[in-house]
């Protein structure tokens, strides 16, 4: 699975991620919209979505992903999607 597609999945459900910037923690609010495949999945790409809390100008000051709008600017700077076509 590519992480662009897991962050849309996130975003679908209304979770709200955030990480600390000292500790590679990933967060997420509100507990309840995940199950545990979801789980496996935010674990298993743990440290990419990390990366992307992180290097967005946006999330650096707060550290949360908290619209669509966001996660879908993050997978298009990521991932270098193509708007028109809506691929790579």
């Amino acid at each position: 699975m590519l992480v662009g597609d897991l962050l849309f999945r996130i975003s679908e459900r209304g979770v709200s991620l955030r990480c600390g910037h000292a500790e590679d923690q990933l967060h997420y609010t509100p507990k309840d919209a995940v199950d545990p495949d979801l789980l496996e999945e935010l674990r298993a790409h743990k440290q990419e979505i990390i990366k992307i809390l992180r290097e967005d100008d946006e999330m650096r000051r707060t550290g949360i992903i908290q619209s669509e709008r966001q996660v879908f600017d993050l997978a298009r700077e990521f991932f270098g999607l193509d708007e028109r076509k809506g691929t790579a």
